[in-house]
């Protein structure tokens, strides 16, 4: 993806960041402006990369937020995106395969969204992100690993999971797909034990 003008929302983030750092090299990146449950205009972008939601799984507190930067925000990137005939590139997760999703609005708003844009829309990449980690992260697991606050008895537990690097490495020639949902190909299956032991290294 060269010389478009990209939105990124959600750019401070753990994903979003490291998108930046390769796409802002061949590409104008541009703010959306604040909030993305509030409705901005924007005019000539070509590229709308969407990542802007709550981002530790193990801290939803908030449900109603959750909800609303889900999926106001997601209507107002597809509104942008209608505005500017732009591409909408939609951060996802594996958790809508989850047969527990009465419980988790994270991962049912998610694939409303998926549906919604898909219903509406003919410009668009949808990304099932799976678990993404490096020595880096900070919050979910990692968060929890490293404040040591995991049962014994789940240290065991196997995980499955791409790094950062993976990410990237998947997500980049995907951006210049139509109309297409991607799953990442999982490269790592750890217990946490082994996890702990890799940021610990």
């Amino acid at each position: 993806m060269e010389n478009k003008r990209i939105i990124v929302t959600g750019d401070k983030g753990y994903l979003a960041s490291s998108i930046i750092q390769t796409l802002n090299k061949h590409n104008e990146i541009v703010s959306y402006g604040g909030d993305v449950r509030i409705y901005r205009q924007h005019e000539n972008i070509d590229v709308i990369i969407h990542f802007a939601s709550p981002s530790d799984i193990y801290d939803f507190t908030d449900r109603e937020r959750t909800v609303t930067t889900i999926v106001d925000g997601t209507i107002n990137m597809l509104k942008v995106a209608t505005d500017c005939s732009a591409k909408l590139i939609y951060a996802s997760t594996m958790g809508v395969y989850s047969t527990v999703m009465s419980n988790n609005c994270y991962s049912a708003c998610k694939l409303a969204m998926e549906h919604y844009i898909k219903s509406i829309y003919n410009n668009y990449i949808i990304l099932r992100i799976p678990r993404v980690y490096s020595k880096c992260r900070r919050k979910g697991l990692m968060r929890q690993i490293r404040e040591n606050i995991i049962p014994e008895k789940d240290m065991d537990k196997i995980i499955e999971f791409i790094t950062l690097d993976d990410f990237i490495t998947q997500t980049l020639p995907v951006l210049s797909k139509r109309n297409v949902t991607h799953e990442y190909d999982i490269t790592q299956e750890q217990s946490i034990r082994e996890v702990k032991q890799w940021i610990n290294e």
